[in-house]
């Protein structure tokens, strides 16, 4: 019986950028239950403290570092989700976050990367003033500056390499594609944004006038909802991409997956 292994071509095929956003979402229905699981596990929690009253404006900066180390560490587990199901067409979630605790100080630097790019990009938006073209041109910058720590992240949990070695190798992916990735990158971002509010509108709609014990639990719950079921989206397509950017370049296939991630594919 021929191996698995040896259909490469079918498991790990070069993909368009439709092709993305389509096996985003058949690998995002095939696991559903598993990742609200895996995201629900931090967001509820980060969610829930950032919606609580807050006067204190440093404990205010503390609650975002958490929320955003939080996204990181979904954007950590979902890397490795994906591969899970590529390897095994099952994700379990706590090898997911085990994974990612392997490679928790990586991560953090990541996410304090992220940080400082987007703080930047904030300030440059805030002294040029906000005008469509300005908001148009640091918008292209921000994704610009995103290429090489979004490729960081699957460098780091599925090579296994820490972050200094891992910015060098995500430039040489990214080194030849930059427009693409930064036209991608839009487009996830986009398709992330309309599904948060797709789920975000209904419940504008119902919030009642009053500010009560309902309206302010509709208003957590509302919060919640996204932001729990937007991250792996965006997380998944982002590691497709960088599945396809080493398809393109250097044969990547499910051995060499199998052989970095130390999973045998089933």
């Amino acid at each position: 019986m021929e191996s698995a292994l040896a259909d490469v071509e079918l498991l790990l095929p070069e993909r368009s950028l439709g092709d993305i956003l389509n096996e985003t979402f058949v690998i995002y229905g095939r696991h559903f239950a598993k990742f609200l699981g895996l995201a629900g596990a931090v967001q509820i929690p980060a969610t829930l403290a950032l919606s609580a009253p807050i006067e204190n404006a440093a404990i205010y900066i503390i609650l975002n570092l958490i929320s955003l180390i939080a996204l990181v560490s979904i954007f950590g587990a979902t890397i490795y989700a994906v591969g899970q199901h590529y390897l095994t067409d099952s994700v379990m979630v706590v090898d997911c976050y085990r994974r990612l605790m392997w490679r928790l100080v990586s991560m953090a630097i990541l996410a304090a990367i992220f940080a400082v790019i987007t703080i930047m990009g904030l300030l440059l938006l805030s002294f040029v003033g906000v005008t469509l073209y300005s908001f148009a041109v640091a918008t292209v910058l921000i994704l610009g500056a995103y290429i090489v720590p979004a490729l960081v992240g699957p460098v780091v949990i599925i090579e296994g390499v820490k972050t200094i070695a891992a910015l060098p190798r995500a430039f040489e992916l990214a080194r030849q594609n930059v427009l693409r990735m930064i036209w991608d990158l839009l487009v996830f971002f986009l398709v992330a944004f309309g599904l948060g509010f797709v789920l975000f509108t209904p419940f504008i709609l119902f919030f009642p006038s009053e500010t009560d014990a309902l309206s302010r639990t509709l208003v957590v719950v509302s919060l919640i909802a996204p932001a729990v079921v937007v991250p792996p989206v965006l997380s998944i397509a982002i590691t497709l991409l960088y599945y396809d950017l080493r398809v393109r370049n250097e044969g990547f296939n499910i051995e060499k997956l199998s052989q970095e991630m130390g999973l045998a594919a089933v």
